[in-house]
């Protein structure tokens, strides 16, 4: 069975305004997701026992290193002195 009407120029007209109107929403909740997704990330909280950490190769716990520091050490400790500078030898 054939639609008894087939003025393609009348239905592109009868169909913009439809059209658009889905577009927009679709845009519009698009926008939406990616603002909440965004806000969630930010808003976010820490997983909680973030204090202990897991040695992926062994599956032991410890204590996390402390925060500003290479070996986990206080930065101002002997580990993370520079070395003392180089003499020339004596003759």
């Amino acid at each position: 069975m054939s639609a008894s009407e087939n003025d393609i120029d009348k239905q592109k007209r009868r169909h913009r305004g439809p059209l658009i109107g889905i577009a927009v929403v679709v845009i519009f909740a698009l926008g939406y997701l990616v603002w909440w997704f965004g806000y969630e990330v930010a808003e976010g909280n820490p997983p909680q026992g973030a204090d202990v950490q897991m040695d992926g190769r062994t599956g032991e716990t410890g204590a996390a290193p402390q925060a500003g520091s290479v070996g986990g050490n206080s930065p101002a400790s002997a580990d993370n002195a520079p070395a003392p500078p180089a003499t020339a030898p004596a003759d």
